[in-house]
């Protein structure tokens, strides 16, 4: 049977196993009977079975195949000047107890370890091996060898530091330590592991029972009970019984293939076992999968299948990102079936976990160009900020050179202007990220850019149109640190600068920026004009493509703003249109317009095509080494909202907090956006957890009171208000709407949904007042406003269900069973177009709660006992079990129940 081969191992590892468990003498009949069967892998059938039997035969598949001496340790047992107290372990080569020093001279507890056979001669020189191998370790990270004896029963034992701890993967879940805390934990093993292989030892052994981690959460390295002189592999001959022994006393489910084999040891056999380690403590499975396994399927999994990479296997959903990548690629090569094939030593195992807590290139992945500058945006990502741009602006230009190349005379001149343009770039970018950035001096995205922006404002020489892109390529990144004044000012000055020119990119990228800067503060009218002047000033011709694309990407910003969510979407559309039909391809414009189209999707309302096209993006973003820039802070934080959008606040919980930490630095949320503030607070909110979401929101209400954020300044005055009426704060919330409304009228047309948003937060307030006729006088209005936006294209199609369920619990108050009844059964008809099949959502949830209650009240029992069913599924599911509306809808649920 050939490695490799899981199918036809798929096949016949059942049989084998059925073989196994016949006499030896019934094989053969078994076999022939078989073969008559299934001619086909009669043989492959027989040569498993061979390489099982040779491996049974080596005693690989026994785990205890000592016999216990006849007098066992008890409690009380002298050891030497230690008395004992308790076993504590037990192995197949040995047990191990607590004792205590009895002599007088000082006191001090310690481990005992006795082997599990009578001594002869094998036995006496396997312990003094052992004690030989611990007495040359001195290492703050292995347990020290104290003193070693022999007992009246001829019975071998040394005494050990005792170790009061828990084995190391129990330690780090108990803990609750993250990646890198369980990672700079393993290192004190490696470096363990090290010293002993300076020693010329080899553990044999290593696995979670053999690593004890203190109080102190200190790791100790034990159990060198098998540990073998690496010289001794170089001798020829060596059959010794005392090898074999140490050959059986391996653990099975952490054995390194060659063990299995019966192949030489090495220093690379403890590489393999310490991968096995790596990969339980961060995936909390062993690579060969959870058990039990036949002792057929075992030796088949660890001599010839490949694990699955540890991003896979992770059972802890918030790892399987961190996981994928480097620190798949570390694991995988530790446990690489070959021995040459693994890391040549522990310390390269070491120094590529180091690399990896650096944010360094690790040396066990491929090195290339992209990977190290991957590493390097990892490491820099606020130098590294405007330097992307830059070196995106320079593609571009050197598209449109190599375009005009190929044509006559006059359009040379074009493609040596696009030269001119890149190398001006490319000029500012070398100077702001070496010779302006003093090295070890801490800076800012911000700060780099205002550095730009002073040197671009001195190069009155310059060319212009090479001005107008680095002025356009500085606003845009402040646009997408929602600085907004900032960015407003450097597209006003490209803008200006761009109408002198001759040549239409300039003027159409200036005029197209400028745009979606000015729509972000409400200037709608002087946007749509501006892009309406960008797109008419671009001939067709394929050296336009680019600007066409990031006019038309410019153009769905603005009509998001404006709440155009149809015809967001079908500007970018058009972009993927122009793009797709382009001879240039670009990875990173497929990944813009690709985020750009799933935030349109979101906008509009259809959270279930945005979250799978945000997950797409994810993917691609990734592939480029780009999952920890602030590019993928920005999708991370669109997508966790189209999640909370879609009903299922505790998945956007965990991507809205990896959003922050691709922005943060531990507790400083300096570089947080206030916008990924607000819509962090916002799903806290949705969680119960208000405590954490109002300081979320204070503090983004604060950011972007300074930054002069107006629509984030907007949005946290709406959502603090939310918060301080379900805190009871009625009075707080009511004086944010009053300072909000006046705001969001200057800023967006009349009938945008942010005012339907408003006039339901007024019937919430009233109805906490008690104040039922003015609450169904606000929750009218709320619906209308959101209805006529939906029928105008604009947004509100997934908030109409929620204003229906909330108008449906109101109607019930006011004693209108009939109207609860139809809000609610209409909100959970539209949620459910919107809901995948088999899965969840925390506003299907209430809308089936809102049913239940209020066809209860109609007394039609059968009927609320179902919506209430349903609604507890979804909620639990939605909102976990110990969400205030999941267990409002577990109480309703019993009572209904014995009611029917």
């Amino acid at each position: 049977m050939t490695p490799g081969n899981n199918e036809l191992w798929q096949q016949l590892g059942p049989y084998l196993d059925e073989v196994l468990d016949l006499p030896e003498e019934e094989r053969e009949a078994w076999l022939a009977a078989f073969a008559e069967r299934n001619p086909t892998h009669a043989a492959s059938m027989r040569s498993l079975l061979e390489e099982h039997q040779a491996l049974a035969a080596r005693g690989f598949l026994e785990q205890n195949p000592f016999e216990l001496p006849l007098h066992a340790p008890h409690a009380g047992q002298q050891a030497g000047a230690y008395t004992l107290l308790s076993q504590i372990g037990q192995g197949g080569m040995g047990s191990v107890w607590l004792a205590e020093r009895n002599d007088g001279r000082f006191k001090r507890q310690a481990a005992i370890k006795f082997l599990n056979i009578q001594l002869g001669g094998r036995g006496e020189e396997r312990f003094r091996r052992e004690g030989n191998v611990l007495g040359q370790l001195n290492h703050p990270n292995i347990a020290e060898l104290l003193d070693a004896g022999i007992n009246s029963d001829r019975q071998a034992f040394l005494i050990l530091e005792y170790v009061d701890g828990d084995h190391i993967d129990k330690y780090c879940d108990e803990h609750s330590l993250g990646v890198e805390e369980r990672i700079r934990l393993f290192l004190d093993v490696l470096a363990a592991v090290a010293h002993a292989h300076a020693n010329l030892i080899v553990h044999r052994d290593i696995k979670s029972s053999n690593v004890l981690v203190g109080k102190q959460g200190k790791a100790k390295l034990l159990d060198f009970g098998i540990a073998k002189w690496i010289e001794e592999e170089g001798r020829s001959g060596d059959t010794s019984m005392l090898t074999r022994e140490g050959e059986m006393a391996l653990t099975p489910t952490t054995a390194s293939p060659e063990q299995m084999k019966g192949e030489p040891v090495t220093v690379a056999t403890d590489v393999y076992m310490l991968g096995n380690l790596l990969y339980l403590l961060l995936t909390k499975q062993m690579p060969i999968g959870a058990g039990p396994h036949s002792s057929a399927s075992l030796v088949y999994s660890i001599v010839f299948t490949e694990p699955p990479l540890m991003s896979a296997a992770a059972l802890h959903s918030d790892w399987q990102r961190t996981l994928r990548g480097d620190l798949d690629t570390i694991a995988a090569k530790a446990l690489k079936k070959a021995p040459a094939e693994r890391y040549a030593s522990v310390s390269a195992m070491a120094d590529d976990l180091r690399r990896y807590l650096k944010h360094q290139p690790i040396a066990a992945r491929p090195d290339s160009a992209s990977y190290r500058a991957a590493k390097f945006v990892r490491r820099n990502r606020a130098l590294v900020a405007i330097g992307s741009l830059a070196i995106l602006a320079i593609f571009a230009g050197l598209i449109g050179t190599v375009t005009q190349a190929r044509r006559a005379n006059d359009e040379r001149d074009f493609a040596w202007r696009q030269v001119a343009r890149a190398e001006a770039i490319s000029d500012l970018n070398s100077f702001v990220l070496s010779d302006a950035a003093p090295g070890g001096k801490p800076f800012t995205v911000s700060d780099l850019l205002g550095q730009a922006e002073q040197i671009v404002a001195r190069q009155n020489g310059a060319d212009s149109g090479s001005r107008v892109d680095l002025l356009v390529s500085i606003g845009r990144q402040y646009w997408s640190l929602d600085q907004d004044a900032k960015a407003r000012r450097a597209l006003e000055e490209a803008y200006k600068l761009s109408l002198g020119q001759a040549e239409p990119s300039p003027r159409a990228s200036a005029a197209c920026a400028l745009a979606s800067s000015l729509a972000r503060a409400g200037e709608h009218p002087r946007a749509k004009a501006l892009l309406a002047e960008g797109i008419g000033a671009l001939p067709a011709g394929p050296q336009f493509v680019l600007d066409r694309i990031f006019c038309l990407l410019r153009s769905s910003e603005v009509a998001r703003s404006e709440g155009g969510s149809r015809t967001a979407i079908a500007r970018i559309e058009e972009a993927r249109e122009v793009m797709r039909q382009s001879p240039f391809q670009s990875d990173l414009l497929q990944l813009r317009v690709s985020m750009d189209l799933a935030e349109a999707y979101r906008v509009a309302g259809q959270h279930r095509e945005a979250s799978e096209a945000f997950a797409r993006a994810s993917t691609l973003l990734a592939s480029l080494g780009r999952d920890n820039t602030q590019t993928a802070g920005t999708l991370y934080n669109n997508w966790a909202l189209a999640l909370s959008q879609l009903g299922v606040p505790l998945e956007a919980e965990k991507i809205f907090r990896r959003a922050i930490e691709i922005s943060s630095d531990g507790n400083d949320e300096t570089a947080v956006s206030a916008m990924l503030m607000v819509n962090y607070a916002r799903v806290l909110r949705e969680l119960n957890r208000s405590t954490e979401a109002e300081g979320f929101a204070e503090r983004a209400y604060t950011k972007a009171l300074a930054a002069n954020q107006v629509v984030v300044v907007n949005q946290t005055l709406l959502l603090r208000s939310a918060i301080y009426r379900e805190r009871g704060k009625l009075e707080q919330a009511s004086r944010m709407l009053n300072e909000v409304e006046p705001l969001l009228h200057r800023a967006l047309p009349g009938g945008h949904i942010a005012f339907a948003s408003i006039a339901s937060e007024r019937a919430l307030i009233a109805e906490a007042f008690d104040d039922l006729s003015k609450a169904h006088e606000f929750a009218n209005q709320a619906l209308t406003v959101a209805q006529a936006s939906v029928s105008a294209g604009g947004q509100g199609a997934d908030y109409i269900p929620v204003l229906l369920f909330r108008r449906s619990k109101l109607n019930l108050l006011d004693h209108r069973a009939a109207g609860a009844v139809e809000d609610a059964s209409k909100a959970v008809a539209l949620l459910k177009r919107a809901v995948a099949p088999d899965s969840f959502s925390s506003n299907l949830g209430r809308a089936y709660l809102a049913a239940g209650r209020a066809l209860s009240a109609q007394g039609k029992t059968d009927a609320a006992v179902e919506a209430i069913r349903l609604a507890v599924q979804h909620l639990e599911k939605a909102l976990g079990p110990d969400h205030a509306d999941t267990l409002a809808a577990k109480s309703l649920a019993a009572p209904a129940v014995k009611n029917q």
